[in-house]
């Protein structure tokens, strides 16, 4: 079965209750289970089938060992993988932030629970007598991991820049950094600066990790493509710390091509769907990403937005080549044939691994280029574009921010 992996939200709660009462018979109530999402180094991820929770994981991360505080799924979804998926996913980012052992306690007479830990191999390490609010007793097991120092390198540098991580991160492609000025600078720091991490400059890339004023968006202000040689996970690498620090909406931004002959410079495509061509995927999303990389509900937010507002806005599917070439004319009629909108040579690699570790993205192309076949374009171009853009969509843009920071404290 394919589930789908999400970070939960206090919008779940309700499921989750539903879930505990069918599996525990000590089970959590409302506050507990809100603890385990809104405490620092708390995380609590949930699994689900069409639309519905199937299971659901808490874990919390202390000084040298990542904690399973919980994991439950509905008797209709187990033997299904369900189970270890959350498990893998739970360790794979404690090992990411630098911890080198999982634990966790079950009960004892959870036979089914203790044979999923002894698959995922797990071992026994003792028994806590009278554990469980009912008397019960608890078995202890651990599982040895293998941290990874590169990403804690990384994550360290946040953290000492920064001792509040946002909720909202916004990855600011070729031009687009006005966009930050918007919110205020709170702190700033140059990707030279962050320990382990280089950065190639290019024009329309400054190259910084700003945190807004308000605290409540991290921009990153450039980022790394394929085509200067930068693998899949290297590409996105830095969101992908960010979001192991906390950081749970993403909004991907490109400076991006038309295809659609409607659009014109300075129109926003809201992604529904990509196709990537570009041949750029990170490794650790193999196999993890479930039927939907793009949020229905921030995409739902947008439109909704830009309707209230009257932006140019558009729903459709993009295409992520592989660059740094633009598209020749025969590309573009390729494109056009198969119903894509727009076109550019990012943000679906960032896409694929901030959604299989089930942080919610939305992606918008911001049309720089209207391009007819037989024109030239060049980066100057995209660049120059921007006055445009900001005119058309700045109202809405800080709109839609602010509108997904309302939903990120709910």
């Amino acid at each position: 079965m394919c589930a789908e992996l999400r970070i939960a939200s206090s919008r779940d709660i309700p499921e989750i209750l539903e879930i505990e009462k069918e599996c525990f018979p000590c089970p959590w109530n409302t506050e507990q289970i809100s603890a385990c999402m809104n405490t620092p180094l708390f995380r609590t991820w949930t699994a689900r089938t069409d639309e519905r929770i199937a299971g659901y994981l808490s874990a919390n991360l202390a000084s040298e060992e990542i904690h399973i505080v919980n994991l439950a799924i509905r008797e209709k979804f187990r033997n299904m993988g369900i189970g270890s998926l959350l498990l893998r996913t739970a360790n794979a980012w404690g090992e990411r932030l630098g911890v080198s052992v999982s634990r966790l306690e079950v009960r004892e007479s959870s036979k089914p629970a203790i044979a999923l830990y002894l698959r995922n191999g797990y071992t026994q390490t003792g028994q806590l007598n009278c554990y469980y609010p009912d008397g019960e007793d608890a078995l202890e097991f651990q599982l040895l991991l293998n941290p990874g120092e590169k990403f804690l390198d990384i994550a360290r540098s946040v953290v000492n820049f920064s001792d509040r991580i946002p909720r909202v991160g916004v990855v600011l492609g070729s031009g687009l950094s006005w966009l930050a000025d918007s919110f205020g600078n709170g702190k700033e720091i140059t990707y030279s600066e962050i320990a382990g991490f280089s950065h190639d400059v290019l024009p329309g890339h400054p190259g910084k990790l700003v945190i807004s004023e308000c605290g409540n968006f991290a921009f990153l202000l450039g980022r790394r493509h394929h085509y200067q040689g930068y693998s899949g996970d290297q590409v996105s690498l830095l969101p992908g710390v960010l979001g192991d620090l906390g950081v749970s909406s993403w909004v991907l931004m490109s400076s991006s091509g038309a295809v659609d002959q409607t659009l014109d410079c300075g129109d926003i495509v809201v992604f529904s769907d990509h196709v990537n061509f570009s041949g750029c995927i990170p490794e650790s999303t193999t196999g993890r990403v479930g039927r939907s990389v793009y949020s229905v509900e921030l995409r739902e937010l947008a439109l909704s937005i830009a309707s209230k507002i009257g932006a140019s806005i558009a729903e459709g599917v993009f295409a992520c080549v592989s660059g740094p070439a633009y598209e020749t004319s025969s590309e573009i009629q390729f494109l056009r044939g198969r119903g894509i909108l727009s076109v550019s040579m990012s943000t679906v690699p960032e896409a694929l691994m901030l959604s299989s570790r089930g942080l919610d993205v939305v992606a918008l192309s911001l049309i720089t280029t209207a391009v007819l076949p037989g024109e030239e374009v060049t980066h100057d171009e995209v660049l120059a574009s921007q006055t445009v853009i900001r005119k058309k969509q700045e109202r809405f843009l800080i709109a839609f921010l602010k509108g997904i920071a309302v939903r990120e404290l709910r």
